[in-house]
C-alpha cells in the first residue's frame, strides 16, 4: 500500500503546484496544456517498456526502478525556466510514473493470486489517500511561501525512503519464462484471442478515469461559476469527490470478492451516473454535491477491478495484458476534461459534465459486453473473483 500511496502523493504533489511551474516558466495556458501532455507521452512510452521487463525480470525490479526514477524525476520540473525545458522534464517525469504504475499493478495482482481474494480496490485506496494528501501538503506548504524547488525536493526524499520502505515489503513470485521463438523478441505481443476482451475492459477503465479527471478539473468552476458559490463551497465538490473514492476502494474488495467482478462494476458506475445527471438536472448546489459524492463512490471501484480481471486473463504472461489495458485506460483522466471543456463552448457546462454520468453508464455497460464475450467465447478465462455462491459471474 505504500507504493501506491507514493505515486499517489507524487501526482497530487505535482498538481498542486502547477500554477507555480507555470509562472516559473513564463507559459500561456495554452503552452502549458501542450507541456503537460508531456506527461502522458512519457507514461505511454515508459509502459510500454514495463510490459516486457515484468514479464522478464519481475514486478519487483520494476516497481522498485520505477519509485525510484519518479521520486527523483519529480524535482527537474522545479529546476527549469522555460516551456521547451519543462515538457522535456515531463516527459521523463511521466515516465518514471508509467514504470510505477504498471509494476505496482502488476505486484498487486500477484498478490491478488498468492491471496486469491481481491485486494487491488484497497491497494487503489491508498493512491486516492496519497493523491488526497499530496494535493492538501501542497496547498499548505504554497500557503506558507514554500517554493516549489524545496517543496519537490523534501517530498521527493520522503516518498522516496516510503516508496524504499514499502518496496521491501513486496511479494516476490517467479518469472514466467518469455515466450519462444526462432530468435529474441523485443516485444511480447498479447495474444491475439485477448485483444479484444482486453480492449473492452481498458475502455470501460477509460469511461471510469474519464469521468475522474473531469470532476477534478471541472467541479470547483461548476459550482462556483454556473451555481453561484463561493469558491471555498465549490471546493467542497473534488473533496467530496475525492473522500468518496477513498471510501468506495477500501470497501471495493468485499463487493468484489462477494458480487463478482461485473455485479460490482454495474451495481456501482451505473447508479452513480444515474444520480450525478439527476443532481445536475436539479440545478442545485446541495444535490450537485450529493452527485459528486456518488460519483466518486460509483467509479471507484472501476478501474481496480479492470486490473484485476485484465491481469488474470494474462495468466503467467500478464505484463503484456496490463500494459495494454493501462495504455489505454491512462488516456481517460487527460481526454475527458478536454472532452468537457469542447463540449461545454456549445452546450454550457452544466450539459457538457452531464456526459460524466453517460460515461460512468457507459463502463457498466461495457463490462457487462465484456463479461457476455468472455461466456460465450472463453469460458475458461471467465472474469476474475467470481461470486462466493457461483460458479460463474453474474
Amino acid at each position: 500500500m505504500g507504493v501506491f500511496f507514493a505515486n499517489g502523493a507524487l501526482f497530487g504533489t505535482w498538481a498542486s503546484r502547477v500554477p507555480d511551474i507555470k509562472e516559473q516558466v513564463g507559459a500561456d495556458t495554452g503552452v502549458l496544456g501542450l507541456t503537460l501532455l508531456g506527461i502522458a507521452l512519457g507514461a505511454l512510452l515508459s509502459k510500454q517498456l514495463a510490459g516486457q521487463l515484468v514479464t522478464r525480470v519481475g514486478t519487483v525490479p520494476v516497481t522498485w526502478a520505477g519509485a525510484a526514477l519518479a521520486c527523483l524525476l519529480l524535482i527537474p520540473p522545479a529546476l527549469v525556466h522555460g516551456a521547451p525545458g519543462l515538457g522535456v522534464a515531463l516527459v521523463l517525469f511521466g515516465a518514471g510514473m508509467g514504470l510505477m504504475d504498471v509494476g505496482m499493478n502488476a505486484n498487486g495482482v500477484e498478490l491478488e493470486r498468492l491471496l486469491k481474494r481481491p485486494v487491488m480496490s484497497s491497494l487503489h485506496a491508498s493512491f486516492s489517500a496519497g493523491g488526497l494528501a499530496g494535493a492538501l501538503a501542497g496547498g499548505l506548504l504554497a500557503a506558507h511561501g514554500v517554493g516549489p524547488r524545496t517543496h519537490f525536493l523534501l517530498l521527493a526524499a520522503a516518498l522516496g525512503a516510503l516508496a524504499a520502505a514499502a518496496a521491501t515489503r513486496l511479494i516476490t513470485t517467479s518469472v514466467a519464462p518469455a515466450p519462444k521463438g526462432n530468435a529474441p523478441r523485443a516485444w511480447i505481443p498479447v495474444p491475439r484471442r485477448l485483444r479484444l476482451p482486453l480492449t473492452l475492459l481498458a475502455v470501460t477503465g477509460l469511461c471510469a478515469a474519464a469521468g475522474e479527471g473531469a470532476a477534478a478539473d471541472w467541479s470547483a468552476l461548476y459550482l462556483h461559476g454556473e451555481l453561484g458559490r463561493t469558491t471555498g463551497f465549490a471546493a467542497l465538490g473534488y473533496a467530496l469527490f475525492s473522500v468518496a473514492m477513498a471510501v468506495g476502494r477500501l470497501a471495493g474488495d468485499a463487493m468484489t470478492a462477494r458480487w463478482g467482478a461485473l455485479r460490482t462494476v454495474v451495481c456501482s458506475a451505473a447508479p452513480a451516473g444515474i444520480v450525478f445527471g439527476l443532481a445536475l438536472a436539479s440545478n442545485d448546489a446541495l444535490f450537485a454535491l450529493c452527485g459528486y459524492t456518488a460519483l466518486g463512490l460509483g467509479l471507484s471501484v472501476v478501474v481496480p477491478v479492470v486490473f484485476s480481471v485484465a491481469g488474470g486473463l494474462g495468466g503467467e504472461q500478464f505484463g503484456p495484458c496490463l500494459t495494454y489495458v493501462s495504455s489505454i485506460n491512462g488516456t481517460g483522466m487527460l481526454m475527458g476534461p478536454p472532452l468537457i471543456g469542447f463540449v461545454a463552448e456549445g452546450t454550457g457546462l452544466r450539459a457538457a459534465l452531464g456526459l460524466v454520468g453517460v460515461l460512468a453508464v457507459l463502463s457498466a455497460v461495457l463490462m457487462y459486453a465484456f463479461t457476455e464475450f468472455q461466456r460465450r467465447n472463453s469460458p475458461q478465462h471467465a472474469p476474475a473473483f467470481t461470486p462466493r455462491s457461483t460458479s460463474t459471474t453474474s
